[in-house]
């Protein structure tokens, strides 16, 4: 199989010979090999897992700065032998075999050696003394440090003649093409994923073939960034330094050219450069500090428990409503996993920490746990001078066997052939002896949550416990314990205790304060900061602009959570933060679909983004859901929008939006209905403008979605339709009162919308129905059902209803006489005569009579009942 980006470069090399001379031909074999060398060291890097000791991350950081192929070279070989190789996964096992294998240079039996030999060839034509003294038996990791010299001797210093470029062509030439027609990397299913708003992925293959892939394109609960893969085993692996887009225009591949803000990619197709965002890659790879919530080293005596806990904090606000719900659920024998869920910041991890030492310390005869044992997976520590990055403790479930046995410190370790992670799933599901409570704290930051979840949830078993604190809650099967802002009380608490500790109280009063909670929304890390800000400037100062100014902030509280969204998800978070007003649930919801070509759940997105603390639900006296985004969770995502390549369709999305309006605090209260109304209006007078059909068609799909959400809409959308003066549209103004009526069959006037609406199409079968089933509604009137009863007389005697079969019809009097009949104290003797009129109707001359003898009763002088009495007396 050969990848299209070599395919691309061999046809750009053969262009070159059709036209070029040796030389020419020469440096194109040479842009070749630079392409293949950095295919290889960047399909390594795809093959490493991530590490406490940020390998991977240490030769990207290298490589973006690199000067020259010579780094890449030293990347490869720490990759392959150095300090990297031990976090390559097993499924590279091939590949690595492939380049660090010695081989016998002089039997040239294996395509290593003859590429090795060809490149030899190539070198000595430049220096015949190349290489001389050195042993036979090499590995082709060695090919690049040798392509490297021949490059730098040619292309990069030399002054090499046609002639001897000439010379090299052929056998450079059989040297690259033995290294891409063999590498087992250059032969792995390769592909660019794009997940589609729907959460599934479209696979563009880069290799010929990518079938292990296809499931991808049915799945819709795995979480790719959109980049390029190569797959190991069953693990599609983004790979790093290469990019493309999903039409596979071109190829860049990482060049240097590092300043601080970007970094250079080159297309070796085309010539073509582009610069890329270097933010990821401005820490330094030295040694990073232990996190301060690490957790202590061995165990110590915490009250009447063993545990490794972090200190308390000493600043710590209580917030006795959350401690006491988890206390209560981490002292019950039920909810075996138990997740402390909410966005960063919010101080879920000192929550856990108090809460757990009280527990220790608590005076019971029996203590609940018989150790408490803390897993740190922090890599961001929030501290009063910002995000500091640290060292995670734990990334995998390697990681955390190997800290348990650290730990428990069993006997049986010092035993041959003992196994550490086996022995943590028999420790985590043992019934019998003293529970023990497992805490993983930063659950979001482990190299696969979701997969070490399902590991840990399979094994533990009560009375054993399970606690996780997350910004991240996709589980199933878990507890989860929803932490916010904090309660006004809590955060002026925290506020007037930081506002002490900066020596700013002075600058503080109750309209400032208020400022500092709306602004912050109730978040106490943000509040700390603010106040931070302002004891540096000794001044009051406008909170949104600090905020905004806090670049680093911003990433730490939310780009990992941004980064772990779906599509669908991101792009209504950019839509929402490009609005700045709640929106109705609805109307997101509808504003995606009004613009997806494919079969979307947005519903579920908004789920996600909830569940992720990205937006802040509320809801109005009627129940109705409204979305809003905290200020610094809008302030992140503006930014993000700026350069959004979705910036296009989510000012698209916004201008449709604009239709509901702006929603502030008061009409959040007031709920949907003036929103639709606003929005059902400003489709109206677009269609009025001259629009027309088209406009309406275009609406239609999103109108009615909101109107199956939402029920009350299908009534706007009847009066949009009628309006329309169509044959047409007064079929579809029908039809949609029928929805409505299905959702709320008690509404009598939505009923005699249909009769009307019935009687203006010439419906007077549709018309007679409503007219029944409305008076038949509880709430409907005496008088209601009367009237009903005349009008379906008329239609009869005008034989309007004789396309209804009749034992329909009689079904359909029976039901109206059936209503009239349960309320007859209430009837006048025009409504018996009325009655007596529909019996007649059905035949029914005894029924009619005994109408009319209780008319009389009534009235005797009623003209209606003397009609009848002169109708029904025999002749």
């Amino acid at each position: 199989m050969t990848m299209i980006l070599i395919t691309r470069m061999r046809e750009r090399l053969a262009r070159s010979r059709e036209d070029s001379d040796d030389m020419t031909v020469l440096f194109e074999l040479m842009f070749l090999g630079e392409l293949v060398l950095k295919i290889m060291v960047a399909g390594m890097l795809a093959a490493t897992e991530d590490d406490r000791d940020r390998h991977r991350y240490r030769l990207e950081y290298g490589l973006v700065r690199a000067s020259g192929l010579g780094e890449w070279c030293d990347a490869l070989d720490d990759l392959l032998t150095g300090p990297s190789a031990a976090t390559l996964t097993s499924d590279s096992f091939p590949d690595r075999v492939e380049l660090t294998k010695n081989f016998d240079l002089k039997a040239a039996d294996s395509w290593q050696a003859v590429a090795l030999n060809e490149m030899l060839e190539a070198c000595r034509i430049i220096d015949p003394s190349y290489w001389m003294d050195h042993p036979t038996r090499v590995g082709l990791r060695i090919w690049a440090r040798h392509f490297t010299w021949l490059r730098n001797k040619t292309r990069g210093h030399g002054a090499t003649t046609i002639k001897t470029s000439a010379q090299i062509v052929a056998t450079l030439e059989l040297s690259i093409n033995a290294v891409i027609d063999n590498f087992k990397m250059f032969q792995r299913e390769w592909a660019y994923l794009h997940r589609n708003l729907s959460g599934k992925y479209r696979i563009v293959p880069i290799s010929e073939k990518v079938e292990s892939l296809e499931h991808l394109k049915r799945a819709n609960d795995i979480t790719y960034e959109d980049g390029i893969y190569v797959l190991f085993g069953s693990s599609p692996r983004l790979v790093p330094l290469v990019f493309s887009d999903v039409e596979l225009s071109d190829f860049f591949l990482c060049n240097g050219g590092y300043n601080q803000v970007k970094f250079e990619a080159l297309s070796y197709v085309n010539d073509t450069r582009k610069y890329l965002d270097a933010q990821r890659y401005v820490t330094p790879p030295t040694q990073l500090p232990v996190s301060e919530t690490e957790g202590l080293g061995s165990l110590e005596i915490h009250g009447g428990m063993f545990g490794n806990l972090p200190p308390r904090k000493q600043d710590y606000v209580d917030r006795p409503q959350l401690e006491a719900s988890l206390e209560a659920v981490l002292m019950n024998d039920r909810h075996a996993v138990v997740t402390l869920v909410g966005r960063g910041g919010t101080g879920k991890t000192s929550l856990a920490v108090e809460v757990l030492h009280r527990m220790a310390n608590a005076d019971l005869e029996k203590p609940r746990f018989l150790a408490i044992l803390w897993f740190s997976a922090r890599d961001v520590d929030l501290t009063e001078r910002g995000p500091k990055v640290v060292r995670p403790r734990v990334v995998s479930i390697a990681d955390i066997a190997d800290q348990f046995v650290g730990l428990i410190e069993p006997a049986e370790a010092s035993k041959k052939g003992f196994k550490k992670v086996e022995y943590l799933a028999d420790q985590l599901g043992k019934r019998e002896g003293e529970p023990v409570l497992f805490v993983f704290d930063n659950f979001e930051t482990v190299r696969d949550p979701q997969a070490i979840y399902e590991w840990l949830d399979t094994y533990v078993r009560s009375p054993n416990k399970i606690l996780i604190t997350t910004r991240l809650r996709d589980f199933k099967g878990d507890y989860p314990v929803e932490v916010g802002g904090m309660r006004r009380e809590e955060f002026d608490k925290l506020v007037s205790a930081t506002a002490v500790q900066l020596g700013v109280s002075h600058l503080l009063n109750d309209s400032h304060r208020a400022q500092l909670f709306d602004q912050s929304d109730g978040h106490p890390y943000v509040a700390k900061l603010l106040l931070g800000d302002i004891a540096s400037r000794r001044k009051w100062t406008d909170l949104s602009q600090i905020i905004a100014g806090k670049d680093d902030l911003l990433q730490a509280l939310f780009e990992r959570t941004y980064n772990q969204l779906s599509p669908l998800a991101r792009r209504i978070f950019l839509t929402l933060c490009g609005w700045r007003s709640a929106v109705p649930r609805l109307a997101i919801e509808a504003t995606l679909l009004r613009a997806a070509d494919e079969p979307i759940d947005p519903g579920k997105a908004v789920d996600q983004l909830i569940l992720s603390s990205m937006v802040d639900p509320s809801r109005s006296d009627d129940g109705d859901e409204f979305l809003a985004v905290p200020l610094a969770a809008a302030l992140f995502g503006r930014k993000k929008l700026l350069v959004s390549p979705l910036a296009s369709a989510i000012e698209a999305d916004l201008q449709f939006l604009h239709m509901f309006g702006a929603a502030r605090g008061s009409d959040v209260v007031r709920g949907i209905r003036p929103r639709l109304a606003r929005m059902f209006k400003a489709v109206a007078e677009k269609i009025q403008d001259g629009l027309g059909d088209d406009a309406l068609d275009s609406y239609r799909p999103v109108l009615e979605h909101i109107a199956r959400r939402y029920a009350p809409a299908w009534m706007m959308l009847s009066s949009l339709y009628e309006e329309q003066q169509t044959g047409e549209g007064d079929r579809l103004a029908i039809e949609s009162v029928r929805h409505y009526l299905e959702e709320a069959p008690e509404d009598l006037a939505a009923w005699g919308r249909l009769a009307d609406l019935c009687r203006k199409v010439s419906d007077y079968v549709g018309e007679a129905q409503a007219l029944v089933s409305r008076s038949i509604q509880p709430g409907a009137s005496f008088d209601l059902a009367s009237r009903a009863a005349w009008r379906i007389s008329s239609l009869h005697t005008s034989r309007l209803l004789a396309a209804m079969p009749e034992d329909e019809f009689g079904v359909l009097v029976e039901t109206l006489l059936d209503r009239l009949d349960a309320e007859q104290i209430q009837a006048t003797a025009t409504d018996y005569s009325r009655m007596a009129w529909l019996a007649v109707t059905i035949h029914d001359r005894s029924r009619a009579g005994d109408y009319v003898s209780r008319g009389a009763e009534r009235d005797r002088d009623n003209p209606h009942i003397r009609r009848l009495q002169s109708w029904l007396s025999p002749s």
